[in-house]
């Protein structure tokens, strides 16, 4: 499997150095593509562009330290379970359910949070991210929201921690600011959106810019 990481590095660099470090740690090739625009699902959308020639794609944060062999892991799953949508590595959310898939053990979730691999046969079926939730908001809940009408198993792997090193809550500054008034929004573009997917029957995005 050919996999570029997606680097999204636009805010707050204070922790890329880190980021990266663990992410070199991978235990497996990639290529690694540094994406420094604002907006998370422009940002992952521009990505998706420059590696049509990739098998899958991992997007991951400036604030997120991966564990060792990380990425080793991500292949091995996503290429076993053929219905894989997103393959996370779990940060900051609650786990608790296990099951087993061909042999393998993960926890199902309805969205991957963090740092996750897509398949590129997913992206060529689904598409983009839906850039209407930028700068930020619950852009990574709505292609989970599609991945499952269509059938794709979100899911965490075990036994594997990642760490968020840009903790930022209640501080005050211009990130966190960004934040809350995307997080804001995103109650009423979330209900919108779901009933639009739902309506046409349409879970698929191949036009990056959204209104």
């Amino acid at each position: 499997m050919k996999v570029a990481i997606l680097f999204l590095d636009y805010f707050r660099h204070e922790h890329t150095k880190q980021a990266l470090q663990s992410i070199s740690n991978a235990g497996y090739p990639f290529d690694l593509f540094t994406i420094q625009q604002k907006g998370i699902a422009k940002a992952i959308n521009i990505g998706i562009d420059l590696t049509k020639n990739y098998d899958a794609i991992v997007t991951c944060a400036n604030d997120i330290e991966m564990p060792d062999n990380w990425l080793t892991q991500m292949v091995k799953y996503s290429t076993t379970i053929e219905q894989t949508g997103m393959c996370g590595i779990h940060c900051v959310e609650s786990i608790d359910k296990l099951i087993e898939i061909n042999g393998l053990s993960i926890h199902p979730t309805f969205t991957a949070f963090g740092n996750v691999l897509i398949p590129r046969k997913v992206i060529d079926e689904i598409g983009y991210f839906n850039e209407d939730y930028d700068p930020y908001g619950m852009q990574d809940g709505d292609y989970a929201y599609r991945l499952n009408k269509l059938n794709y198993l979100n899911y965490y792997i075990p036994n594997m921690k990642s760490k968020h090193i840009g903790d930022d809550v209640g501080n005050g500054t211009e990130y966190r600011k960004m934040k809350d008034e995307g997080l804001a929004l995103s109650g009423n573009k979330w209900n919108y959106w779901c009933e639009h997917y739902d309506k046409t029957k349409n879970y698929t995005i191949f036009e990056k810019q959204m209104i």
